[in-house]
């Protein structure tokens, strides 16, 4: 009896021994400087992220948002639509079982691009915490929370930023799995974020060049060794193989993907990719991304240890060099074309080179002046934020209203029409998504080429659409498509009209009923 007292007592003060260290360490989280910051800065930029999330409540859906969410209601809904092939499915998977819990766009927009852009910030202080220190960390996770190009896509219903998240998710993996050899599943996981992150964006399998490149080039072929690796891949071609078996089903090949892009081999190599290394940090934070570079002279000079000799002293250089580098080769010399969104991988490491330039000038000057360094370091990224931040709520509230008429069209013609309706237009996906009808376009899909004038008429007595929409919104389209209609009043009447200005006297969109119905 007494044993079991004695016992009862040790398992009670192991209990209580046990809260204590719990209370210590929450404590020691709670008290911690750059904990502290941190969560200031995510408030900070959660607070951003929602601001702008209600300016753009109900804004118009792009031609790629549209694609995306029609290819959700096509599978929630049965709309008729037909996915392009260069569309992978993750992003509208997601949105598909957004819509079949019974949530709208506004909850597709909150949970696939705030909440996730939130994290951006998050695991970007996370992976540069693990690479350099928590300083240079919460400096390039500040830098991020303010980046225009960042808070303008992640209020568009674009793959961009969940992309990214995954992209930056597979990276921290890779580094502290592999380079710092912790639990080896990390490795594992690898291949399952870059896996997510190609599902997004085709190009998320360059998070995966990345780390090819940064292993070759500091263990050359010794890593195909590693079996951790090889599960890696195994875990990426299982992860994808769902969406290659999807393809062969629903598109008749395989790699369906790979005719998005195009020929591009008779292009010459996209130089201008190179301003994009001005555009992602701006005149604000340019200045310390020069500085920045200025730190890799040590990588430069000590390459044979870093690449030969196995130092991993400067790995985390190495690494960061081939963020900016991989990704801004692969557009120069192979895809060379490019909006500047398409490189946003390329952002990490050109933020953590401007975070290493701020924080090599703040170092300098607090060796004698720390009050002046404080000082110069909170004025550099207000500075720099304005620059950002002055260019997004620029832009983000411009675009709010594009393509309005596009919308109003498309859900008037919803309204006034039966759902076996047919609608003609130039802005399809766009279209579908708001007016749920089958739409045909003035493009010809088998030939690869726009309709002529002759071969429209067949088409439209073909199909027979109840409206036929001509617009100034899809300047790709053939200038005679805009006064076709007007061409045969007897076939089509103007129902609707949408002017450029108040005095209407310059129409953008009309929207012609036919006489078929």
């Amino acid at each position: 009896m007494e044993e079991i007292k004695g016992e009862i007592k040790e398992s009670s003060s192991d209990t209580e021994k046990k809260k204590e260290e719990l209370k210590g360490k929450i404590k020691t989280i709670l008290t911690n400087k750059y904990n502290i910051l941190l969560f200031g800065l995510l408030i900070f930029s959660f607070v951003l992220l929602s601001y702008y999330f209600f300016i753009t409540d109900g804004q118009t859906l792009w031609h790629d948002e549209a694609e995306y969410l029609s290819a959700a209601k096509y599978w929630a809904f049965d709309i008729p639509y037909e996915i392009h092939p260069a569309r992978p499915p993750l992003f509208s998977f997601l949105a598909f079982l957004i819509y079949k819990i019974g949530f709208q766009e506004n909850s597709i927009k909150f949970l696939l691009e705030l909440i996730p852009a939130l994290l951006v910030v998050l695991f970007t202080y996370l992976l540069v915490k693990e690479m350099y220190n928590k300083k240079i960390a919460l400096i390039t996770a500040f830098i991020t929370s303010v980046s225009w190009i960042h808070l303008f896509y992640s209020m568009r219903l674009m793959t961009d930023t969940l992309g990214l998240l995954f992209g930056i998710l597979s990276l921290l993996c890779f580094w502290k799995g592999y380079v710092q050899k912790e639990k080896k599943y990390l490795i594992w996981l690898i291949g399952f974020f870059v896996a997510l992150s190609f599902l997004c964006r085709l190009t998320g399998i360059l998070y995966g060049g990345i780390i090819f490149f940064f292993l070759f080039a500091t263990e050359q072929f010794k890593f195909l060794k590693n079996k951790h690796l090889w599960i890696a891949v195994l875990v990426f071609i299982l992860t994808i193989s769902p969406y290659l078996i999807w393809n062969q089903f629903y598109h008749g090949n395989v790699f369906a993907f790979s005719q998005g892009y195009g020929d591009v081999s008779n292009l010459s190599p996209g130089w201008y990719m190179f301003q994009h290394l001005y555009d992602y940090p701006e005149l604000g934070f340019f200045v310390f991304f020069l500085i920045g570079l200025t730190t890799l002279f040590p990588l430069f000079l000590s390459l044979d240890l870093t690449l030969f000799k196995k130092d991993k002293k400067y790995y985390n250089d190495l690494f960061s060099f081939l963020l900016v580098t991989v990704i801004l080769f692969f557009f120069i010399f192979f895809l060379r074309v490019a909006e500047n969104r398409w490189l946003i991988a390329m952002s990490i490491g050109i933020f953590i080179l401007s975070a290493k330039g701020l924080v090599l000038i703040f170092d300098f000057v607090k060796k004698n002046f720390k009050s002046l360094a404080i000082i110069i370091l909170i004025v550099a990224l207000i500075f720099g934020a304005y620059f950002q931040l002055n260019h997004a709520d620029i832009i983000i509230k411009d675009k709010v209203s594009s393509y309005m008429p596009v919308k109003e069209a498309a859900l008037w013609m919803k309204d006034n029409s039966n759902p076996n309706d047919i609608i003609m237009t130039a802005s399809v996906p766009q279209t579908v998504y708001y007016s749920e009808r089958k739409v045909i376009s003035f493009y010809n899909s088998t030939e690869g080429a726009y309709y002529t004038p002759e071969q429209l008429g067949g088409v439209i007595n073909y199909e027979k659409p109840k409206y036929v929409v001509v617009s100034a919104f899809e300047p790709s389209n053939p200038q005679w498509t805009l006064t076709y209609p007007s061409q045969y009043p007897d076939i089509f009447t103007p129902v609707k009209v949408w002017f450029e200005d108040q005095a209407q006297q310059t129409p953008i969109l009309i929207v012609y009923e036919t006489s078929y119905n």
